[in-house]
C-alpha cells in the first residue's frame, strides 16, 4: 500500500470531535484513510475524539482499535458514585487508556497529539500536549454532571467540547498545513425525548457543542460529517452502523485529500529557481 506523506515534513492533520457513542464513526473514517494510504501527522481530539486520537497517535491500526472497542460498554468506562459533582467516576476509562498506551506520556507518542479539556475554574480551554495520555483523555471525556471532573494542577477539568468540540485550530498550530476535521454532530437531534437525567445532560451538552463545532469547521480545510441524525450519543449497540457511515463518509472525501497531498509532494520536489548568469548579449 502506498502511503502519502509530505516528504521531510509533517503536514496532514486530523481533528476529531466529541460525540460520545457516535465516536465509533471516527474508526470508520480512519479505516477509509488507511485504505487510501493517508497518514495524519498531527492529531487533536475532544472527548470521544481524544480516545480515538490518542490510540491513533500511539500507533494503533484501525483493526486494533476495533478489537478494543468490540465489547466496550459504559460499565467499562465509569462506575456509579455518590452524586456530588458527578453521577459516575471515569477512573476506569483512565485505567483502560493507561493500559492501552503502556503508561506513555503524550510527548512520547509517535504522532504529535493534543487532547482538549475545559477548566471550570477559569472557564478556559485546556490543551494537553504533554503529560500522561490517560489523564488527558479522562479530562477531555468528563461530561459535566455525568462524570466526576478531574482535579489537576489547581484546575477542575471537564469535557473539552464546552470550549472546543472540533479542535481544528490546535492541529493547525501544531504544524499541519491541511486540516481534516471529522464532525460527529451533524444531525444533532435524534428525534427522541430524554428518558432520564443522563439523557437530559447529554442532550443539553450536545446542543451547547454545536457552536464550537462551527468554529472548528470554519478552521478546517476538509470537513467530514457522517450522517448520524438517527443515532443517539449514548447507545453503543449500533457501533457497526456508525463505523460503516464513518467509513463511507471518509471514502467520499479521500480522493480530494489525496490530490492535495500529491500536489504538495510535487511542490516540495520541484527544484528551487536560482538566478543564473545573464544571457549572452543581455
Amino acid at each position: 500500500m502506498n502511503v502519502f506523506r509530505v516528504p521531510g515534513t509533517r503536514r496532514l492533520g486530523l481533528a476529531l470531535s466529541g460525540g460520545a457513542a457516535r465516536g465509533f464513526a471516527h474508526l470508520g473514517v480512519l479505516k477509509a484513510f488507511e485504505d487510501a494510504g493517508l497518514v495524519a501527522e498531527y492529531v487533536a481530539g475532544t472527548s470521544a475524539g481524544s480516545i480515538v486520537g490518542a490510540l491513533y497517535a500511539a500507533g494503533y491500526s484501525c483493526q486494533e482499535m476495533l478489537d478494543v472497542a468490540d465489547d466496550l460498554n459504559w460499565g467499562q468506562l465509569a462506575k456509579p458514585t455518590v452524586p456530588t459533582v458527578g453521577l459516575f467516576n471515569p477512573e476506569r476509562l483512565e485505567e483502560l487508556v493507561e493500559e492501552l498506551v503502556s503508561g506513555a506520556n503524550i510527548e512520547d507518542l509517535p504522532v504529535p497529539f493534543c487532547a482538549i479539556a475545559t477548566d471550570l475554574v477559569s472557564a478556559r480551554e485546556v490543551r494537553f500536549t504533554t503529560g500522561k495520555v490517560s489523564k488527558a483523555v479522562r479530562a477531555s471525556c468528563s461530561i459535566p454532571g455525568v462524570f466526576v471532573p478531574l482535579e489537576y494542577n489547581g484546575m477542575v477539568l471537564v469535557d473539552g467540547g464546552l470550549t472546543n468540540n472540533l479542535p481544528s485550530e490546535p492541529v493547525r498550530e501544531m504544524g499541519a498545513s491541511w486540516v481534516v476535521a471529522v464532525d460527529l454532530n451533524a444531525g444533532l437531534a435524534d428525534g427522541k425525548a430524554p428518558k432520564n437525567i443522563v439523557d437530559v445532560m447529554m442532550k443539553s451538552l450536545m446542543i451547547t457543542l454545536d457552536r464550537s463545532n462551527m468554529r472548528g469547521c470554519s478552521s478546517a480545510d476538509t470537513v467530514i460529517r457522517p450522517p448520524l441524525a438517527d443515532y443517539s450519543y449514548q447507545d453503543m449497540s449500533r457501533r457497526e452502523e456508525l463505523f460503516t457511515l464513518g467509513e463511507q463518509a471518509g471514502r467520499w472525501h479521500c480522493p480530494a485529500i489525496l490530490r492535495h497531498v500529491r500536489r504538495r509532494n510535487r511542490e516540495l520536489r520541484r527544484p528551487e529557481k536560482r538566478l543564473g548568469p545573464p544571457a549572452p548579449g543581455s
